[in-house]
């Protein structure tokens, strides 16, 4: 399952360099199936707590 945009992860690296001043400017093609990893990972964490807790509804307190 993919849950992380290209273009989207893209756009957010410009934006944090623009802000940070940073100069980073590729993505390695190893980047994006790692960082959606970690993405599906904390969602699976998140749903474990939610259910923990009896609820149906993810929150930001879930992460």
């Amino acid at each position: 399952m993919h849950l992380v945009v290209k273009t989207q992860v893209i756009s957010a690296v410009k934006e944090i360099n623009r802000k940070k001043g940073y100069r980073v400017k590729n993505i390695d093609g190893s980047f994006l199936p790692d960082l959606n990893a970690k993405v599906q990972k904390l969602i699976e964490e998140s749903i474990e707590r939610a259910a923990s807790n009896q609820r149906k509804t993810l929150m930001g307190r879930d992460i």
